[in-house]
């Protein structure tokens, strides 16, 4: 009984009690000509169920979103191509498809007074805002009696299925930090990978490696001298990502994370196009890109859906992925896109370029995404001075992180809020020879 209440529309329902209270009364005062008026009310919606229930509709239904993987922010157009076929006439279709609230708002879709061999396309608009892979669907179709006093309800199984990847940046190559790759049209031999001695020797920097000091040269010139090492180039860059809740701030689309996750995208496909093979850490281990075939395009493809589902950890620290890096082997390049980090988490990533010839560190200050609570100026060098209600912070824990990065021979940019991935890559590359 409740699920063929539930089957009557409003008017089906208003029909229905007043037909039911009309042959009651008359009943009651003994009118039984005026109750043939209540049961015809009472009886045309129960008959308009029974008609529609069997009158053996068929649909179908082709679903499809194109494109299917975009980056955060572009447009996708979903298409749905139904049909359906039944011996009797249909009032009103009204299509639903089931999308979520990240994808953009629901569409509803009114076909009125179909035939009934009945087939057409409906497309409605959809947007990639958020990070992640999604699916629509399935669609949801109601049908009611030409004169509208019952519903039927059908819902298909198939879904569409999507993907947001992270929004990447066209980056400008970086020539000291390894510009070319293997398909490049040179391939140098590159300084400050270990590998076989050719007595070159250049001046001890603070966080060398104490076996390559050259005594011979140290003795004779009366100052610490290291072998500069040189090897036949094998171009490798590794990415660190600090995926922990705890160390950043803002929502899901205009947060620092957000940022942090274009950013490592962006180098990571910088690096690709140059011909570097690339590894991603983040506190949990590393985006497995060992099985994927030496193409630069699938590579790039297996990156950007990894990072498209990669989310916050609450987590304490990034030991794993650390960890992980400092096993690997000897590699040209290792960059470091943090967010809140202590002076101790940074001595020990700081750690990790002691098999890399070459340390880039990119430093969120967070709290600039915080709802625009405290604002940030970023002088000329990538410092940024943080003041909240017109006075300057009284101390900058960003600055000693980036100290002890700096004294192991990185090259440390600052980001805050308001500056775009390619501005602060751009910093990165004015670095260039920098020690």
């Amino acid at each position: 009984m409740r699920r063929a209440w539930r089957a009557l529309t409003g008017r089906g329902r208003a029909l229905v009690v007043v037909g039911l209270l009309l042959t009651l009364l008359c009943a009651l005062i003994g009118e039984r000509d005026v109750m043939v008026v209540g049961l015809l009310l009472l009886f045309v919606p129960i008959v308009a169920g029974v008609l529609l229930s069997r009158s053996r509709l068929q649909l179908s239904c082709e679903r499809s979103v194109r494109p299917n993987e975009v980056a955060t922010g572009d447009a996708m157009t979903g298409q749905l191509v139904v049909s359906h076929r039944s011996r009797l006439p249909v009032g009103v279709v009204l299509l639903e498809d089931d999308v979520p609230a990240q994808l953009g708002q629901r569409p509803r879709f009114l076909i009125d007074e179909p035939t009934q061999d009945w087939h057409g396309t409906v497309r409605y608009p959809l947007r990639g805002q958020y990070r992640g892979r999604y699916h629509t669907g399935p669609l949801r179709v109601r049908l009611t009696d030409p004169f509208g006093l019952v519903h039927l309800d059908r819902a298909f199984t198939a879904t569409s299925e999507l993907l947001v990847t992270p929004r990447v940046h066209p980056l400008d190559r970086l020539t000291s930090l390894g510009g070319a790759g293997q398909t490049g049209d040179n391939r140098p031999q590159r300084i400050g990978v270990v590998g076989q001695d050719d007595v070159l020797v250049r001046e001890y920097h603070h966080g060398d490696d104490v076996r390559r000091i050259h005594w011979r040269s140290t003795a004779r010139r009366g100052e610490m001298m290291v072998r500069r090492e040189e090897q036949a180039w094998d171009p490798t860059c590794a990415i660190l990502l600090d995926n922990r809740t705890g160390a950043h701030v803002g929502d899901a689309v205009h947060g620092s994370f957000e940022w942090a996750v274009s950013m490592t995208a962006s180098v990571g496909s910088a690096m690709i196009a140059d011909g570097f093979s690339i590894e991603i850490h983040h506190g949990q281990g590393r985006l497995d890109l060992a099985h994927v075939s030496a193409q630069r395009d699938a590579i790039r493809h297996v990156m950007l859906r990894g990072l498209a589902e990669l989310t916050p950890r609450a987590q304490p620290s990034l030991t794993h992925g650390v960890e992980e890096m400092q096993s690997e082997a000897a590699g040209q390049l290792v960059v470091a896109v943090l967010g809140r980090v202590s002076v101790t988490e940074a001595a020990a990533i700081a750690r990790v370029r002691r098999n890399r010839a070459e340390g880039v560190a990119i430093l969120l200050d967070v709290d600039t995404w915080g709802h625009g609570r405290r604002a940030a100026t970023v002088d000329g060098s990538g410092a940024a001075a943080v003041r909240g209600n017109g006075a300057e912070a009284p101390e900058d824990p960003m600055a000693a992180v980036a100290d002890v990065l700096t004294s192991q021979q990185w090259r440390v940019v600052r980001a805050s809020a308001g500056e775009t991935v390619p501005q602060v890559w751009d910093r990165v590359g004015a670095l260039q020879g920098v020690r």
